[in-house]
């Protein structure tokens, strides 16, 4: 019998799987700094070529009743969370009629929740930006209009997002300012070169209390995208630490094998 009161001691990440009613099975990740990451869609349409959550497509979204679940499943294995990111499988903002309430839910039981987008729809990523939560992280990975398209080909307009985002960092509180993030996910030969940096800390600068976090690409045998060396990594962080105030490296909890960014898999009936 499970205790649910037994506290997992917790070395390293553990990614289960969690099925639905009609047998749909997704995954979620529990990262050993007590951060719950679960998935708000079986499947995806974005399309990163980098990523293994859509290489099937969308099949359909999750209720808010099948996020709890896997919020109740992760409880039921003993882990001690602390906090919950919408960063799994799938795009939140295409299923936003679930995740707003599943963010409430969350709050209400005291579990500070963040997400993850790629900004799309775009009238959805302006209502989430006002929307209370404890953490916004815009997957953008590209500092130029050509290499984000080839990245997140589902994805919004390049320019349009930046625009939309640029409005309400200048009509919001700094301490909500400070809750976003830029996820930049660094690859080799793609968007690691001086050019694309460059471009990308031009649109981050005038924004100082925006964090950029520079992270690295969790491999997977059926792609070819691979982040750069250690020392190229390195030296790609400290050139933009030259340029930017705020930059974050991946902590090694993403750099383990079930890391599960861009790994986790959905399995329909």
């Amino acid at each position: 019998m499970i205790n649910l009161f037994q506290k997992v001691p917790v070395e390293a990440n553990n990614k289960f799987s969690v099925s639905m009613v009609d047998n749909t099975t997704v995954e979620a990740v529990f990262y050993g700094t007590g951060t719950l990451c679960i998935s708000t869609q079986a499947g995806c349409h974005i399309g990163c070529p980098f990523c293994l959550s859509g290489t099937r497509g969308l099949f359909r979204n999750l209720t808010c009743d099948e996020m709890i679940l896997q919020l109740a499943a992760a409880k039921g294995k003993g882990f001690d969370i602390k906090r919950v990111t919408l960063s799994g499988i799938g795009e939140p903002l295409y299923n936003l009629e679930n995740v707003l309430p599943f963010i409430e839910h969350c709050q209400k039981h005291n579990f500070p929740a963040s997400l993850t987008t790629t900004g799309g729809p775009l009238k959805n990523f302006e209502k989430i930006l006002q929307f209370p939560h404890n953490g916004l992280m815009i997957s953008l990975h590209a500092g130029t209009a050509a290499t984000h398209r080839k990245l997140i080909p589902g994805g919004p307009s390049f320019e349009e997002l930046w625009q939309i985002l640029t409005k309400a960092l200048k009509n919001i509180s700094r301490r909500k300012r400070r809750k976003i993030g830029i996820n930049y996910l660094l690859l080799e030969g793609i968007n690691d070169s001086t050019v694309e940096l460059d471009k990308l800390s031009a649109l981050l600068q005038p924004f100082s209390d925006l964090t950029l976090h520079l992270l690295c690409c969790n491999t997977a045998p059926t792609h070819f995208f691979r982040s750069p060396s250690p020392s190229r990594f390195e030296a790609v962080y400290h050139y933009l630490r030259t340029m930017l105030p705020n930059v974050r490296r991946s902590n090694r909890w993403r750099q383990q094998e079930y890391g599960g960014c861009g790994t986790l898999l959905v399995y329909p009936d």
